[in-house]
């Protein structure tokens, strides 16, 4: 054979070495771009930590200082009595300044009566130490509050004054206390915590006021930080937090942690410097840009020898070319080359017979190498390929290399993709010959193949994801405007999927979900042409359909699939019961895109639409409106404590005859600034379905028998308060124990609190309910079932329970005179009661008929509007003296 010519080879050089340039620059850059996210998403995550650290540092020298400034108020209180017992106006008194938690922190205990005048002080444990100077007397009635002074400018060392108010017995103010603690015993005990240059741990009043910093800022003390964003935007909506920000004091980036100190108006804040924050950080920058660096390096080699390879590929064929007219004399050494080429490698005559092959190329083809010369190429690829025939004829009729991709079937059946680079040369006899290098590319397109098709489809269902969706959802919406049809969106929900998983595993829920596939791909196809299902997580299925035929035509496919849905799924043997729950959003009446849509269809799913069934929701305006307000007075419910807005008022009881007040009903009121008064049937519900129930419930059980200590002090009576109790508070573990030390704290006299519980909290888990009615019986607390009639309550159990009265419910006593049905059944109540020897209270008595009927059935008390509206705390005194 003769040298061909290699011009065809140098046209294919150029065009192959610049893709390689192009594949090996666009590794680098992604490589790039994922090393930039990947230190993105750890410089956020080392602030967030940071962030965290502070917030709990935070709070543990917020609730050191509450110890301190609780024993600083315990020793203040303890001076203060001294002060009520000083009968005289002699010299001063000594003070003993106790032996408490805040003793080292005290410099002296000062008493101040109520006309401003110096009583005593006492100086615990301060021998051999500077005094500070006596603090002015206190102005008029001045409220507990804690003050700054003697401030030293040079080291920024100063006195706390922590004021408050001595009152007698009867609430009046007898003095003032003031107690005074060195500001270094703070500074220290926050210079304990290394933040690093530039970290601090400062101490302030919530008005902005810094009182103390470690380390020391001395022209920061006494000065007002109330325009930084802690008192302008943070401490307004959470009492504990984290933050960025710029330090007031030099103005660098820094990071923050808050909380407020329980018990006294006092704000701790720990600061670090974001450089310090993110010094470990850097450290993973540098590492990972060398990383980069390296990885980078390492890709460019590697191009680089695929180049360099490449063209040694392309010198190889050159050299067979070449070397064609000393074929027959240097076949072995010929053969020697070829098979050094991994890629498949085999020479045509003209007439299509293989004259050279490799040995990669006898492994595709499934045939001994010796065997292959002389036989027809189209006997080893199993057929003719015209593509394939075309592509020879172009080569030599110009002379020109071509790479073309295609494919060819092997010797085992199997079909591969390859890319065929085909060449001319010309043969010692003048006859053209042509060479062919394979280069296979199927698991490359494979691997392509799989993850185009992981973009648009679930992996496990094989139902279109849920970026496919949103995609076809927005075309779908699309053509719904510009045609003016109706599209309808369906969310649904398999609330018992998650069973599947607990007991057989994730394998099994695979293949539960594969079946759903199936069901859903059934029931597209069934019942609508138009309707496509897709995966979106989970357990959660979405669809879109036409609703040309309106709301009953997408009602009636939601009730196939729902009913479709119902059906047992049979997993590893087993039957299970996915609860399906669909949500319908309608286009374009519940939403204008696809997001909003959709979102509309899975507030369906959740409840907040009206309900066609048990588990099929249509999305409502007006009830989405509801949960929208729902979650307002609920988000100001869970702040309503802390921020003093709930009240208790009292509703007097009455006996029926005598009508003499015998005790009263505490009824919860809340006022909210935005919200106004809310009605106790808005948050009520709200609270118990949330668990808020509990901490309020605890607090109007605290409050009522503080008051009644008040009462008791004041009318030298007791005066009998009934407390209601929720179903979940009532089944609290630690209520016992709530009861047993309010009653002990307050000072509550046996029989003067009741507890009145609904009727539905003692049905269920009888054992557990009638021992806990016990234990409420035998701490003195009397016991009372409220709303009488509208459970189920069992005679048996009304003998057994430990309960002293009955309240009949107002839905009863509200037709008395008017319905002989609610007089029976009142009528049927008192008898009960006196069977049991329970006495029996009546509940909205409004009109003096209603009265005069209770009256005739011997009722014992009522409570309604005809005798007194529930009234505040101050009025009781007053009400109880008129009505005797």
């Amino acid at each position: 054979m003769q040298a061909p010519n290699p011009s065809g080879l140098r046209q294919t050089r150029p065009y192959s070495l610049a893709r390689l340039v192009v594949v090996t620059t666009g590794l680098v850059v992604a490589l790039g771009l994922v090393t930039a996210s990947m230190l993105y998403a750890s410089y956020q995550d080392a602030l967030r930590e940071q962030q965290v650290t502070l917030r709990n540092v935070a709070i543990a020298f917020a609730a050191q200082t509450a110890g301190v400034a609780q024993g600083i108020d315990s020793a203040a209180q303890g001076a203060a009595r001294m002060l009520l017992v000083r009968e005289d106006d002699g010299p001063p008194p000594a003070i003993d300044g106790g032996q408490g938690p805040a003793h080292p922190y005290l410099l002296r205990i000062v008493l101040f009566d109520a006309a401003g005048r110096l009583v005593g002080s006492v100086m615990p444990g301060t021998s051999g130490q500077d005094m500070p100077s006596f603090p002015a007397p206190p102005a008029g009635d001045s409220p507990r509050h804690i003050g700054m002074s003697d401030i030293d400018r040079a080291t920024g060392r100063g006195i706390l004054n922590f004021v408050q108010p001595v009152l007698d017995r009867s609430g009046r103010r007898a003095g003032t206390v003031v107690a005074q603690v060195d500001s270094v015993r703070f500074e220290r005990l926050y210079n304990l915590v290394e933040l690093g240059p530039g970290g601090s741990v400062t101490l302030l009043r919530r008005d902005g006021t810094m009182l103390v910093r470690g380390p020391a800022y001395p022209p920061g003390i006494g000065r007002s930080m109330a325009h930084t964003p802690l008192f302008r935007e943070h401490l307004p909506r959470a009492s504990r937090g984290a933050f960025q920000a710029d330090s007031p004091i030099d103005g660098s980036p820094g990071l923050y942690g808050y909380d407020m100190v329980e018990g006294a108006e006092l704000v701790i804040i720990t600061g670090m410097k974001r450089s310090v924050a993110l010094a470990g950080w850097y450290g993973r920058l540098w590492t990972a840009l060398a990383f980069y660096l390296l990885l980078s390096a390492v890709l460019a080699l590697l191009a680089w020898r695929v180049a360099r390879d490449s063209q040694r590929q392309f010198r190889l064929v050159e050299l067979v070319s070449a070397s064609e007219a000393r074929l027959v004399k240097r076949f072995d050494y010929l053969s020697s080359i070829v098979n050094a080429i991994g890629a498949p490698v085999w020479v045509l005559d003209s007439a299509r017979r293989i004259v050279l092959a490799n040995d990669a190329f006898a492994r595709l083809v499934g045939r001994p190498r010796d065997a292959l010369p002389g036989l027809e190429e189209r006997a080893v690829f199993d057929g003719a390929d015209a593509e394939r025939e075309r592509r020879y004829e172009a080569v030599l009729a110009h002379g020109a290399s071509l790479d073309a991709a295609g494919s060819v079937r092997d010797g085992s059946g199997e079909t591969r993709t390859v890319i065929q680079l085909t060449t001319r040369l010309t043969s010692e006899d003048g006859k053209a010959h042509l060479v062919n290098v394979l280069t296979d590319i199927t698991e490359r397109e494979r691997a392509e193949a799989r993850l185009a098709w992981l973009a648009e489809f679930d992996a496990v269902t094989g139902l279109p994801n849920q970026s496919q969706f949103w995609r076809l959802l927005e075309a779908r919406i699309a053509a719904a405007a510009s045609g003016g049809r109706e599209l309808a969106v369906m969310a649904l929900v398999l609330e018992r999927l998650h069973e599947i998983v607990d007991l057989l595993g994730h394998d099994a829920r695979d293949r539960a979900l594969g079946q759903v596939a199936d069901l859903l791909r059934a029931a597209c196809g069934k019942g609508d042409e138009s309707a496509v299902a897709a995966r979106i997580r989970g357990g959660e299925f979405a669809f879109v359909l036409d609703a040309g035929g309106g709301r009953q035509g997408v009602e009636r496919f939601a009730r196939q699939l729902h009913g479709l849905m119902s059906a047992p799924l049979q997993v590893d043997g087993r039957d299970f019961f996915l609860d399906p729950v669909l949500g319908v959003a309608l286009y374009p009446q519940d939403g204008g895109s696809a997001g909003e849509l959709y979102r509309s269809a899975q507030g369906a799913a959740s409840g907040a639409g009206g309900e066609v069934d048990d588990a099929v929701h249509f999305f409502s305006a007006s009830r989405h409106t509801e949960l929208g307000q729902r979650l307002t007075v609920e988000a100001h419910l869970r702040r309503a404590l802390e921020r003093g807005e709930l009240r208790l008022v009292y509703q007097p009881k009455v006996t029926v005859r005598e009508q003499r007040v015998v005790g009263f009903e505490a009824l919860l009121r809340w006022t909210n600034p935005e919200l106004g008064t809310v009605s106790p049937l808005d948050f009520v519900p709200i609270a118990e379905r949330t668990g808020l129930i509990l901490p309020i419930g605890s607090w109007v059980l605290e409050q009522a028998c503080r008051q009644m200590e008040q009462w008791t002090s004041r009318l030298v009576r007791p005066v009998k308060v009934a407390v209601n109790l929720s179903p979940r508070q009532f089944h609290q573990k630690s209520l016992i124990d709530t009861i047993r030390r309010c009653l002990a704290q307050y000072r509550v006299g046996e029989g003067c609190l009741e507890l009145e519980i609904t009727e539905t909290a003692l049905m269920s888990r009888e054992h557990e309910v009638d021992r806990r009615l016990h234990e409420i019986r035998e701490l003195g607390v009397e016991l009372a079932i409220d709303d009488f009639g509208t459970g189920y309550s069992s005679l048996a159990y009304l003998q057994r329970f430990p309960v002293s009265r009955l309240k009949v419910d107002r839905a009863f006593v509200r037709d008395l005179g008017r319905d002989e049905d609610s007089a029976a059944i009142v009528l049927s109540i008192v008898n009960l009661a006196r069977g049991l020897k329970l006495q029996v209270v009546a509940e909205g008595v409004e009109t003096e008929s209603q009265l005069a009927v209770l009256r005739e059935m011997a009722c014992d008390e009522y409570q309604g509007f005809l005798f007194s509206k529930p009234v505040e705390a101050d009025e009781v005194p007053a009400l109880l003296a008129r009505a005797g």
